[in-house]
């Protein structure tokens, strides 16, 4: 058996906005495949085409599969609700030795807790039960809003943002099944910082590296940061401009008011209607977006280190999660001969913390075969098209062209070809 690759292959899929990577360690007896996401969000992305390309490409056996988390751009294609010729079947068919997932997924812990959170006292939950029910819950809140959202659609009948996150944040049951059963039950593993991944036994020469997500006890990744200095910002997009007021111009409370036709509601009842439903649907989209947030800082990171190469995979980790594995002591030394970055969440301004920028020390090299090499699987207009939240965030694209070879799926438009990365 050998001792160690002799390369390595990264296939990232265009799957429009989701992650699908599959990373090949190279072996004089054969290759070990590992695909890392197998998610979309995006209509009409034909994910039974790339489960055959993936199948033809792993000679129809994966070592592992690995999901960073529950989100839907993640995990959608694993499931297997359309049959035997489904994605799902297809890459479980594949027979994989391991599955790895975020501790969070772990159903013995609670995963699939339904018992209500008013009862935790009484029935002696530990905080993890608890914290499994409170997730649930709000995931069941997810597929409620999903179903009520396209009443918030305007004249023109456009899908609203607020629609794309709901249905991103359901819980994907039929993934959620098909990868706790498409491995063998010893090889089904739920992980967490410092965890052994379990990986290394049939990865001869290779070192895993589990970075997050943090446990509850290590880490509060529930508690997120609005702003930081760790984000790619534009601007000062908190700074509010105030409206210029003069003591000789008096407004009306409902300016316009007198004006209504006849037969239709006063102008003062239509005016509290509509800001009474904004604020419905602000309230709505706000507790989406927390989940949203929450969910990606449940992300599995993990750390590959062969033949003095590292390649990162941190799934859709935020600073919440990053937090934890920066302040230990070591993890500058660790992560500055990084390799290859996927970069983190589609490329959000949250998702890469400057800390972990900063310390990739492989940025700007002037050697062609040392220089850090980025991936980003994306689709632009997905998400926050506003300035600030858009995704992927101008700055930190900027940045990896600039700082990295830039490897995206961004104008690659309908081909689902892999891009495919040599080390």
């Amino acid at each position: 058996m050998p001792t160690q690759p002799e390369g390595a292959t990264i296939r990232m899929y265009n799957v429009g906005f989701g992650d699908c990577f599959l990373l090949t360690f190279r072996y004089a007896d054969g290759a070990r495949h590992i695909l890392i996401d197998f998610g979309t969000v995006s209509k009409g992305g034909d994910m039974v085409k790339i489960a055959r390309d993936i199948e033809q490409a792993c000679g129809k056996k994966l070592y592992a599969v690995i999901a960073t988390h529950r989100h839907r751009d993640h995990i959608s294609g694993f499931s297997d609700a359309g049959g035997a010729g489904s994605s799902g079947a297809i890459i479980a068919g594949c027979r994989p030795a391991m599955v790895l997932q975020p501790w969070t997924e772990n159903p013995k812990a609670g995963a699939d807790a339904k018992t209500a959170p008013v009862l935790a006292a009484r029935q002696n939950f530990t905080a993890q039960h608890l914290f499994y029910a409170q997730l649930n819950g709000m995931q069941q809140f997810a597929a409620n809003v999903a179903a009520i959202a396209p009443r918030f659609r305007g004249k023109a009948g456009r899908r609203l943002p607020i629609e794309r996150v709901a249905e991103n944040n359901t819980t994907n049951p039929e993934a959620v099944r098909n990868l706790r059963e498409m491995a063998p039950k010893k090889g089904r593993r739920y992980l967490h910082y410092g965890a052994k991944s379990g990986l290394e036994a049939g990865l001869p020469g290779v070192t895993v590296h589990v970075l997050g997500p943090p446990t509850l006890e290590q880490q509060n990744i529930r508690k997120y940061a609005k702003e930081s200095p760790e984000y790619w910002l534009a601007g000062k997009y908190w700074a509010i401009q105030a409206m210029a007021s003069s003591p000789q111009r008096k407004r009306a409370l409902f300016p316009g008011a007198a004006r209504h036709a006849a037969g239709t509601k006063p102008f003062e009842s239509r005016w509290f209607i509509r800001r009474a439903d904004n604020v419905y649907k602000r309230n709505i989209f706000d507790i989406v977006n927390i989940l949203d947030d929450f969910l990606n800082n449940t992300s599995l990171i993990l750390l590959f280190e062969f033949n003095g190469k590292k390649l990162l995979f941190p799934g859709d980790a935020q600073l919440e999660n990053w937090q934890y594995a920066l302040g230990q002591p070591g993890m500058d030394a660790l992560l500055s001969g990084v390799d290859l970055y996927k970069v983190g969440h589609h490329g959000s301004r949250n998702a890469t913390p400057r800390s972990l920028w900063d310390a990739f020390d492989k940025r700007r090299s002037l050697d062609p075969h040392e220089i850090l090499r980025s991936l980003m699987s994306t689709k632009s207009g997905t998400y926050n098209k506003s300035k600030e939240g858009k995704v992927p965030a101008d700055n930190l694209v900027t940045a990896l062209k600039k700082d990295s070879i830039l490897d995206t799926t961004l104008g690659l438009g309908t081909k689902i070809g892999p891009v495919v990365v040599e080390l």
